[in-house]
């Protein structure tokens, strides 16, 4: 059931009271650097922001590379630094209902030059003129983060009671491996539904995403005098031949992608990423190895995908009749794309979104890769949305829109009130 006026009332005092903390936690946040690898301290702080909640359950969740590597959805790299953890945190609800998970990331991408950025990318800066959060990661996603805790602060410490149970997972990896989420998962913190806030603004929902491929290709030619190179076959030139070839291949599939995809100029993408060649200072290399990462969309899958840049290394190896031909190689991130059926969860977020004020809200597909793909996996209805308004994420000078961070509170407030169904209101 929805919130009630009086009920509404009420919650909104307590969003009001409230938000000036959670702004203060949210520039805490911003202000831990949080890459892969180097995450403890942000867990400890939202630990340490649980407690003073009183969660009644929290869980912490290492991340051991032997158990991720026994795990078939896991992606490299497995990470072997020590005290990394994914965090659940549950508040049970009153009766039986139905359970919802909010999810959010506690990693984040590093800043790249700091002196690209107008203010220092950990500054937590606010400008309190345009309302709003400067450092990497206050939009994606510690943003998403604090919305979560938000919504927990309300069910736990103010006036709303569900009968279903609230879910927290707060992941590492969403950046890198999308490990987290899975973990959670697969260590049993499983619900009836999920949002993910992140990645996305207010007009927009996420509810299915690329897929994704990162290979290698090794080229062999034959070393000659750079005097006479003409004797020999530079292997790092045929690699950049090879490299705008694939770029031409895979963005001549974007004529003939489905009216869903169009919204994307190239929902179909190819970047070479990395390169390396060396050789002897007089000698052309005799051998060169690229990195690249496509994104596709249906009706590509994993496996066709591949055997199409398969067919277009072989193609490329005829026309220029190489004797030695690419060495191909799955070298990193891999995953299928991800279709979600949340009709019910889209509809619950359009009319509580109406109800508050907002824009109408599109679903649809995502170029990039998320934690979505898990929890669909799953067979759990999931939609990623939030955690507002923002920019840059992942460039410089990303910040965050202040006056979203109670909005997107009282929406989720309203959509778990709606979901896990409520049992009375309680003194705030």
């Amino acid at each position: 059931m929805p919130l009630d006026a009086m009920l509404q009332g009420k919650v909104e005092a307590f969003i009001a009271r409230r938000t000036p903390v959670w702004t203060r936690w949210l520039q805490q946040l911003v202000r831990i650097p949080s890459p892969f690898e180097h995450e403890q301290a942000v867990v400890k702080k939202v630990e340490a922001i649980l407690h003073d909640l009183s969660a009644p359950k929290v869980f912490k969740l290492s991340h051991h590379a032997t158990q991720l590597a026994r795990l078939p959805a896991a992606q490299k790299p497995f990470s072997r630094k020590v005290d990394r953890h994914s965090l659940v945190a549950k508040a049970p609800g009153s009766i039986s209902g139905k359970s919802l998970i909010l999810n959010a990331h506690l990693d984040t991408v590093l800043p790249g030059d700091p002196t690209a950025w107008k203010r220092p990318p950990f500054s937590g800066a606010i400008d309190s003129r345009k309302k709003i959060l400067h450092g990497r990661g206050s939009m994606d996603d510690k943003a998403g983060v604090v919305i979560a805790l938000g919504v927990l602060d309300l069910v736990v410490n103010g006036p709303l009671r569900l009968k279903g149970e609230l879910q927290l997972h707060l992941v590492l990896e969403d950046e890198t491996t999308g490990n987290g989420s899975l973990l959670c998962l697969k260590t049993g913190h499983h619900a009836d539904a999920a949002f993910i806030i992140d990645g996305t603004r207010l007009d927009r929902a996420i509810n299915e995403h690329a897929g994704q491929l990162q290979f290698t290709v090794t080229i062999t030619g034959t070393p000659a005098s750079v005097c006479v190179s003409h004797l020999g076959v530079n292997a790092a030139e045929i690699l950049a031949e090879l490299a705008l070839f694939l770029k031409d291949k895979v963005g001549r599939l974007n004529r003939s992608c489905s009216k869903r995809w169009r919204i994307f100029p190239s929902p179909f993408q190819c970047s070479l990423q990395n390169v390396t060649s060396r050789t002897e200072i007089f000698t052309v290399p005799a051998q060169a190895t690229g990195q690249w990462y496509v994104t596709f969309c249906p009706p590509y899958d994993l496996t066709r995908m591949t055997r199409q840049i398969e067919d277009w290394i072989l193609s490329f190896t005829k026309m220029k009749n190489l004797s030695s031909p690419p060495v191909m190689e799955k070298s990193g991130y891999a995953v299928e794309p991800v279709v979600v059926k949340a009709r019910s969860l889209e509809a619950l977020l359009h009319k509580q979104a109406q109800s508050h004020g907002f824009a109408p809200i599109a679903p649809g597909p995502s170029t990039g890769t998320s934690d979505l793909r898990h929890y669909a996996n799953a067979g759990i209805p999931c939609l990623l949305y939030g955690p507002g308004r923002g920019y840059n994420p992942h460039r410089p000078d990303e910040y965050y829109h202040l006056d979203d961070l109670p909005k997107m509170v009282g929406l989720y407030a309203s959509i778990a009130g709606e979901w896990c169904g409520l049992v009375s209101e309680r003194k705030a």
